[in-house]
């Protein structure tokens, strides 16, 4: 009788893993992010741009990038706070029109007259990732409506990176300094007091580490980043990972605000959504939960032997 039990259970614990789950669609507007842009502070003009990534239940996932360049400060015609947020959403929405035209999951809302632009999720998907990357030293405000960051489920990560490492092409500019030309580091999370970091003659690396102090328990320095970098070697505008970030698992704070005042330096924010799917998309994972089912089973086949004797 033992034996019986012990064989149906090794037989059903891994179909049970086999069947397909219950998920349910995704609403749309269940996942979103609200940026909210400020003037440009750099007298160059400077890239601009962002990343979205989403996938519908068990299907693999989609993404898309949105690339604009914004007018410096010594333009004729200065790009203000309300047109930034307008090329911001233009550019995402055209990413995500060209790289996933029957698929489109995500969308980028720009309300005219207004700096804000919500990236939120479609009928029947998820985000999963978003990034922007800000090389125009504004102020960038994100905030999740009517959730805190932690009530969400969604991680944060900041990387300070150097401009010159966009700004050149490779082979045709010589001593390329990779280097904070000098200024400050402004963050802000909720209502809180301001964390104000100086620039000049620091690192990327002493930067990153000096803002997670400054934050807090909340905050760390990993060397491993959040999800990995888009890159493509054909442009210059998407740069791998550069070796360390802050991250801010589940944030207990509804905004956070980032303002880069140092055109030596850009800053890549990282919001990681929850992915309920991945484990079950993922065959390497699939094949390690039976490999760990099918020894359980076998261990307790054993046992019970060893103990029947």
């Amino acid at each position: 009788m033992i034996k019986r039990k012990v064989l149906t259970m090794a037989i059903l614990l891994p179909l049970a893993f086999t069947l397909p789950s219950i998920s349910f669609a995704a609403t749309k507007g269940e996942d979103q992010l609200l940026i909210q842009t400020s003037t440009p502070k750099r007298n160059v003009e400077t890239a601009f741009s962002s990343m979205v990534a989403w996938r519908r239940e068990q299907a693999g996932v989609n993404k898309a990038n949105g690339l604009t360049f914004i007018k410096g400060s010594k333009a004729k015609k200065p790009i203000t706070d309300i047109e930034a947020a307008r090329k911001f959403a233009s550019a995402l929405n055209g990413g995500i029109n060209y790289e996933a035209p029957h698929d489109r999951g995500a969308s980028a809302d720009y309300t005219k007259g207004e700096n804000k632009v919500l990236i939120s999720n479609r009928e029947g998907f998820d985000l999963i990732r978003i990034t922007t990357r800000d090389y125009t030293n504004q102020a960038l405000s994100y905030s999740i409506p009517g959730k805190s960051f932690n009530q969400a489920n969604v991680d944060i990560a900041i990387d300070l990176v150097y401009s010159a490492a966009v700004e050149y092409i490779d082979n045709f500019a010589s001593d390329i300094k990779l280097k904070s030309a000098g200024g400050f580091i402004t963050v802000t999370i909720d209502n809180n007091s301001p964390i104000k970091l100086t620039t000049d003659g620091k690192t990327t690396k002493q930067l990153e580490t000096e803002l997670a102090q400054a934050i807090g328990s909340n905050a760390s320095v990993s060397i491993l980043p959040i999800y990995p970098n888009f890159t493509e070697l054909k442009s210059r505008n998407y740069k791998a990972f550069d070796g360390g970030e802050v991250q801010l698992p589940k944030l207990n704070a509804k905004s956070i605000s980032i303002d880069i005042n140092d055109s030596g330096l850009g800053v890549l924010t990282k919001f990681s959504f929850p992915d309920i799917h991945t484990a079950e998309s993922d065959p390497d994972n699939m094949i390690y939960i039976f490999l760990l089912l099918i020894a359980a089973a076998l261990g307790y086949v054993f046992y019970s032997r060893k103990a029947g004797t």
